[in-house]
């Protein structure tokens, strides 16, 4: 019974794939997901292995009766009627269980089901039905994903925005130039609304990933955060990429030595333009 008892964190993450983490939870889910690769595989596991058992089980409900089954159940002898014996007191009680007993019957479904998809999911032979890897649901966390993991972590945290300031832009030039090996200039977005806040160095798909962070001074969206980040070329951004991620929007674009990408909220409409300019300012 052991090796079916899920960890804290396999109980934390699972809530979390499943949409029962309130909003602190997920924060925190969120944040446990941009610095521990640990976690990060785990959750890719677990949301594998449910997404293959709900495939399944959808599969199993979609399967016809069989004919001979249908005709066995229509040809079945009606049943004997049932007939109390004279010496017999016993009285038949009908089983009613309790609250108790029925939520520990829940909690045991739930946990060897889940158990199930994770060991299916987690499985080293990789073997899997070539209809669930065909599913998008099998699709793997790509760099953009971290992107907008950090864009959504420290946007929120006002107070911890930046590591150096606006007021260091000659320390944040040097210490992002190392970091990255991106040769950039910091862009005056003035024109745009947008006031530089300060800089930060992460990670994304283990890539050394520079932010710039701007908030904005003016217009309905005053004191909204956008982000610049720039790492090392990626040989699949050749084409530009505009998407829309957990309410976060993206535009990104390449040179031969750097790819970029400019993040904001998805109320965000004029990021076309502010990408644009960005891009002939860095």
């Amino acid at each position: 019974m052991n090796a079916l008892q899920p960890s804290p964190l396999e109980l934390q993450l699972s809530a979390y794939i499943d949409g029962q983490s309130n909003n602190e939870e997920r924060h925190d889910v969120e944040e446990l997901l941009v610095n521990d690769p640990h976690a990060r595989t785990l959750h890719d596991a677990l949301k594998r292995g449910a997404d293959f058992g709900r495939n399944a089980f959808d599969d199993m409900l979609k399967e016809p009766v069989p004919l001979d089954l249908v005709r066995s159940i229509k040809n079945a002898p009606l049943p004997r009627k049932a007939v109390r014996l004279p010496g017999s007191t016993r009285r038949n009680r009908a089983f009613r269980p309790s609250g108790l007993q029925a939520l520990s019957a829940c909690a045991l479904t739930l946990l060897v089901g889940g158990s199930l998809g994770y060991m299916i999911g987690a499985r080293p032979d990789g073997t899997r039905a070539p209809q669930a890897l065909a599913s998008p649901a099998f699709q793997q966390r790509d760099w953009l994903d971290d992107i907008v993991s950090h864009f959504r972590l420290y946007s929120r945290q006002q107070n911890r925005l930046v590591e150096i300031g606006a007021d260091r832009p000659a320390d944040i030039l040097e210490w992002l130039t190392t970091g990255t090996g991106v040769g950039f200039r910091i862009p005056d977005l003035t024109d745009s609304g947008l006031a530089f806040v300060g800089a930060r160095l992460v990670t994304a798909e283990n890539t050394p990933t520079g932010i710039l962070f701007y908030r904005r001074t003016t217009g309905d969206n005053e004191g909204d955060i956008l982000a610049l980040t720039f790492s090392r070329a990626r040989p699949e951004t050749a084409k530009p990429i505009e998407d829309i991620r957990l309410d976060t929007s993206l535009v990104s674009w390449s040179t031969p030595l750097a790819t970029y990408v400019i993040v904001a909220p998805s109320s965000a409409a004029d990021l076309d333009e502010i990408a644009a300019k960005a891009a002939g300012l860095i």
